[in-house]
């Protein structure tokens, strides 16, 4: 897949889950868009206050809401239309529960003519049954079940793109036995990291800021205050995998220097979330336009 180096820049999966998001990215200077995540069924997500709304230190449990594989076979002609109109590809976001939900789901996001696909192995917020459901990136056995089943799927059409996302590692050996393992298949990218896992913040009462299901009030933490943290993940990352394996970055990400920074860890592309999630897609052009100028000032 062929992404625009002048600005290799895209949305994180996470807010773009209908037509009317996909046209006002295609609207804007992204690179790519990516649409998700997408689960079997449709899921309405955690309730209550699930989002703190923060830039610099986001927190968000919003447990996959989606419309569910269904809805989006049926929105997918026109999203695909409307950015490919606009030059830019087209990647669906998957979640699933098990190896198999993720075989499923990429056998219909193949048969829907994405772009690509981008297999979510890293949410960490969503409960059921007021248990927290494995994040499955943290699970090596797991990971290899996933890739075995969904990859099968790409002999149909080798040039397909696929991505892995995967949730932050703190230990550098755990990366880089993760990095061999998915070595192995015939994976394009490596998107360094969902939001870091069982942040928690009070309000005044002292109650927990986010609202749960479980009641903990864990959630995913984003925004400029790990900006820091993702670029080390990128880095080690870049280092661990051979290099016919992409690395994506994203985390933190709100200026043009930012996205720069990312490039200097070794990111071939980079993904904006929680600064699209807040200001929406216009925040694409101011990016842009600070990266574009950094760029053609350090060239001059």
């Amino acid at each position: 897949m062929d992404i625009n180096q002048d600005f290799p820049v895209g949305n994180a999966a996470g807010w773009c889950k209908s037509i009317e998001e996909v046209r006002s990215l295609s609207q804007t200077t992204v690179a790519f868009i990516v649409v998700g995540s997408i689960t079997l069924e449709e899921r309405l997500g955690n309730s209550g206050n699930v989002f703190n709304n923060d830039p610099f230190r986001a927190l968000n449990a919003l447990g996959l809401p989606n419309p569910g594989m269904n809805k989006i076979e049926k929105m997918c002609p026109e999203m695909i239309h409307t950015a490919h109109s606009a030059n830019k590809s087209i990647l669906l976001s998957l979640a699933g529960f098990s190896s198999q939900e993720y075989s499923l789901l990429a056998a219909r996001a193949l048969q829907m003519r994405f772009d690509g696909i981008e297999l979510n192995l890293g949410c960490p917020n969503v409960v059921e049954n007021g248990k927290r459901k494995q994040t499955l990136s943290f699970n090596r056995s797991a990971i290899r079940a996933v890739l075995e089943q969904s990859l099968y799927h790409k002999k149909y059409q080798d040039d397909w793109f696929v991505s892995v996302k995967i949730s932050p590692m703190t230990d550098p050996e755990q990366i880089i036995k993760t990095a061999e393992l998915i070595a192995e298949f015939d994976i394009d990218a490596i998107v360094t990291q969902n939001t870091f896992p069982n942040c928690l913040d009070f309000d005044e009462q002292g109650r927990p800021v986010i609202q749960t299901p479980d009641k903990t009030g864990w959630a995913g933490g984003s925004g400029t205050a790990i900006l820091h943290q993702a670029l080390g993940q990128v880095n080690q990352w870049r280092t661990a995998l051979p290099k016919n394996i992409a690395v994506w970055g994203v985390g933190g990400v709100q200026t043009g220097q930012d996205v720069q920074k990312m490039i200097w860890a070794g990111a071939s592309a980079v993904q904006v979330g929680t600064t699209y999630f807040i200001s929406g897609a216009k925040t694409f052009g101011d990016i842009a336009s600070q990266y574009i100028h950094l760029t053609n000032t350090q060239e001059e």
